[in-house]
């Protein structure tokens, strides 16, 4: 297992970002998580900082993240996995977000836990 990730948790809910901060410190072995409210301070911090996930919710003040945000921020740090989180349909959106290149969807529902711990255990330790 790894340890000591560091993780970029963000979204302007503080309920979600409180909600997965603590489901990433219940199964990670101490991980390091800064929290941004808006795209441009999740830009701004993933120049600043190296990050090993990034949990990107889609709408979000100071625009959304689309599938071409994906790309943008994998070819700026290509080592970064990130995972969508968002109140909007998976079965949708999902697609177009992981062919950019996007390892998991999370989508705000009563199974959102599931689907995070799933994404951990497939995606990040295999």
């Amino acid at each position: 297992m790894k340890e000591n990730l560091k993780i970029l948790i963000a979204d302007d809910n503080e309920l979600m970002r409180m909600v997965m901060r603590g489901f990433f410190v219940k199964y990670l072995v101490s991980p390091h998580i800064k929290q941004t409210t808006n795209l441009l301070d999740t830009q701004n911090l993933l120049r600043e900082e190296k990050f090993d996930l990034l949990l990107l919710d889609i709408n979000m003040p100071n625009g959304d993240s689309s599938p071409q945000t994906i790309i943008d921020f994998i070819k700026e740090h290509p080592s970064l996995k990130i995972i969508m989180f968002s109140g909007n349909d998976k079965k949708t959106l999902g697609p177009a977000y992981l062919a950019a290149g996007a390892i998991g969807f999370i989508q705000k529902d009563e199974h959102m836990n599931t689907y995070a711990k799933e994404i951990i255990e497939t995606l990040l330790y295999n």
